[in-house]
């Protein structure tokens, strides 16, 4: 468990910022982690671990940023034991934000599926090939409850997008099995986050009281859940999407 190396894409904010936090706490890990936030990335590097934390800006979707962060990686860590694909972004084309699907601009699924879907791709063939020439290591992508199910207040572009994610997350976990390669999804609910920001209060509040907890999410509890399926403790766990949701999925969100 100690002197592991990681990374996380995406990991300037959010779930994403929370799970650089977690795996930081633990002595002997060097994290790597990406964002277009500048100035929010060197930040956090700064206040996340002694000197075991690194910002590098980087950008999904752009291919060749995405190849430099990979060779950037290669120059601060040995090897890549494990990955937290974490980048995304959600679109507006909601009944419940007062949008219908078939008014939505088709630039909206595009920006959606270059960051969700395409930024992903290109960060996995990085992150498979060099685990698959080391003799194993784990992924975890972030889906959502929209890449199980559909919801009224998530728009298509972001639904469609997230069950993308899944199904690569399970194609990938059986052809890189024998690689020794873990790959698992998590699928959060609504979690405390700046994505959350530009939903008015009657829909938080909606949301919060569909929800079996009564609550939203925070951050720090799906960073935990990332934490376990990196960690040799889930050894035997590959294809799974987990929903980290207080039991929304199986409720009426």
């Amino acid at each position: 468990m100690t002197d592991r190396c990681y990374l996380v894409v995406g990991g300037t904010r959010g779930i994403g910022a929370a799970t650089v936090r977690r795996l930081a706490e633990d002595a002997g890990h060097t994290v790597v982690f990406s964002g277009r936030d500048a100035k929010a990335g060197e930040a956090l590097a700064r206040g996340a671990g002694d000197g075991r934390v690194h910002f590098v800006a980087a950008d999904v979707t752009d291919a060749d940023s995405v190849d430099a962060l990979f060779a950037r990686l290669g120059e601060l860590v040995p090897r890549l034991d494990g990955a937290f694909n974490a980048a995304g972004v959600i679109g507006t084309d909601t009944i419940l934000r007062g949008a219908r699907f078939h008014d939505s601009a088709e630039q909206q699924l595009d920006d959606v599926f270059a960051v969700n879907v395409k930024g992903l791709w290109r960060c996995l063939r990085h992150e498979l090939r060099l685990m698959a020439a080391a003799g194993g290591g784990a992924v975890v992508n972030c889906s959502s409850v929209a890449g199980l199910r559909a919801a009224d207040s998530l728009s298509v572009s972001y639904t469609a997008s997230k069950h993308a994610v899944v199904g690569m997350t399970r194609a990938l976990a059986v052809e890189y099995a024998r690689d020794h390669v873990r790959i698992n999804a998590v699928c959060p609910g609504v979690i405390d986050t700046e994505m959350l920001g530009g939903l008015h209060d009657q829909l938080l509040e909606d949301l919060r009281r569909k929800n079996p907890g009564a609550r939203i999410g925070r951050p720090e509890e799906v960073a935990d859940v990332v934490a376990f399926l990196l960690s040799p403790r889930a050894s035997y766990l590959s294809g799974a999407a987990v929903p980290i949701d207080a039991g929304g999925l199986y409720g009426a969100l």
